[in-house]
């Protein structure tokens, strides 16, 4: 079973790979190194979190629904609803791969705007919690639709109350009600991996997410079970 999961693991490698995901992801982070590091981001530690922030949650999202409907319309998933393969594996290899992308390419950002001035511990946990949390709400999202341009059309209802809490982040907006919003917690992580947030906010923002994901990901296997699986089996 363990030589089945490192299989999924490396499939799925090769999938993000071969269509590209890794190629767009690099280039991407490619280019807003380069940039950064000819600038001064002196002052620029929310731009530059925002920034950061956008790649685990296109990643996340965007890249494993891409990911899951391709596998849907190879029937991949009807085969290995016949494998000793769990959904739970399944689910958290997609969550591993890409969020594994997600600290390679966040890191070559950070690494070029403040090379040596940021939080390392922080970060990383930022990067984590938000990858897989949005990856579960990707899967989530997907297991409603058939194809990519019914995905394209819950885009906006799934990802306009994450942008909330930009009032709040760009100091437009101040209310307690947008800590409820996860993506609040996502943001202040990031913001402390670059700037001096308080402790309060950075417990708030480790338990919120957590709990998040916890249940995001229960969300997520049901989801893919009943909808794409079509099976509460495995």
């Amino acid at each position: 079973m363990k030589n089945l999961w490192f299989q999924s693991l490396k499939w799925d490698a090769f999938l993000i790979y071969k269509y590209g995901i890794v190629a767009v992801a690099l280039a991407i982070a490619f280019l807003y190194s380069a940039v950064f590091l000819f600038l001064n981001t002196q002052g620029m530690e929310k731009m530059i979190a925002l920034l950061i922030f956008t790649d685990p949650v296109m990643y996340g999202f965007l890249f494993t629904a891409v990911m899951l409907l391709f596998e849907k319309d190879a029937n991949t998933h009807q085969v290995l609803a016949i494998t000793p393969l769990s959904s739970k594996k399944y689910l958290l290899s997609k969550v591993f791969v890409f969020t594994a992308l997600a600290l390679v390419t966040s890191s070559f950002i950070i690494l070029a705007a403040y090379p040596t001035n940021f939080h390392a511990i922080i970060f990383v946990l930022a990067v984590c919690l938000s990858s897989s949390l949005f990856i579960f709400i990707g899967i989530i999202g997907v297991s409603f639709v058939q194809n990519f341009n019914q995905f394209i059309l819950i885009i906006p209802l799934v990802l306009a109350p994450v942008c909330f809490p930009f009032l709040d982040y760009f100091d437009w907006f101040h209310s307690w009600m947008l800590y409820v919003i996860p993506s609040q917690a996502c943001l202040i992580l990031f913001a402390g991996s670059v700037s001096s947030v308080s402790t309060w906010k950075l417990i708030y923002a480790l338990l919120y997410l957590t709990l998040w994901n916890v249940l995001a990901y229960h969300w997520a296997l049901k989801s893919y079970q009943k909808r794409i699986l079509k099976t509460d089996l495995k």
